[in-house]
C-alpha cells in the first residue's frame, strides 16, 4: 500500500525530498489549498477533485510509492505571484492548484483534468509503462 506524507509547505516538501528523492522512490505529489479546522480547502477547485484523486490515488498508486499530499497554505500565499512563492519556481512550477505530478517526470494534471477518472488512471499508467514502476523499490 502506498505510504502518505503529508507536507505542509515549501520547506517541508524539500525536506522530504533530500530524505526521500535520494532513493529512487516513485513519489507522487498532490498539490492543494490549506483546509480549515473541518477540513475543507478554501480553494473550491481542490474541494471538487479530492474524492476522485484520493480514490485514484488508492486503487491506481504503486504500492511501493510515496504519496506527498502537499499544502501549498492559505489563498494569500497561493496568490502571490512573486519569487516569494516557490511552488510556481521550477522544479514545480505550479500554474494552478490542484495539481498532481510524479516527481522528476513530466507527467502531471493540473485543475479541472483532475475531475476525469480517465486520465487520472493513465496518469498512473504512465509510471508503469516507461518502467518507474518496476524499479521502485519501498520507501521510508
Amino acid at each position: 500500500m502506498p505510504q502518505y506524507v503529508p507536507i505542509q509547505g515549501f520547506k517541508q516538501l524539500e525536506d522530504a525530498l533530500k530524505v526521500h528523492a535520494k532513493n529512487n522512490c516513485l513519489i507522487y505529489m498532490y498539490f492543494f489549498g490549506e483546509k480549515d479546522s473541518k477540513g475543507r480547502s478554501w480553494c473550491p477547485d481542490c474541494v471538487a477533485v479530492e474524492e476522485l484523486v484520493e480514490t485514484a490515488l488508492r486503487e491506481n498508486a504503486h504500492p511501493n510509492a510515496l504519496i506527498y499530499t502537499v499544502d501549498v497554505g492559505n489563498r494569500d500565499a497561493w496568490k502571490d505571484r512573486s519569487d516569494n512563492n516557490k511552488f510556481r519556481m521550477p522544479p514545480y512550477s505550479l500554474s494552478v492548484i490542484p495539481s498532481l505530478l510524479r516527481w522528476n517526470s513530466v507527467e502531471r494534471l493540473e485543475g479541472d483534468q483532475l475531475l476525469k477518472p480517465a486520465l487520472l488512471e493513465l496518469f498512473f499508467n504512465e509510471a508503469k509503462s516507461q518502467g518507474a514502476a518496476e524499479k521502485t523499490v519501498p520507501c521510508k
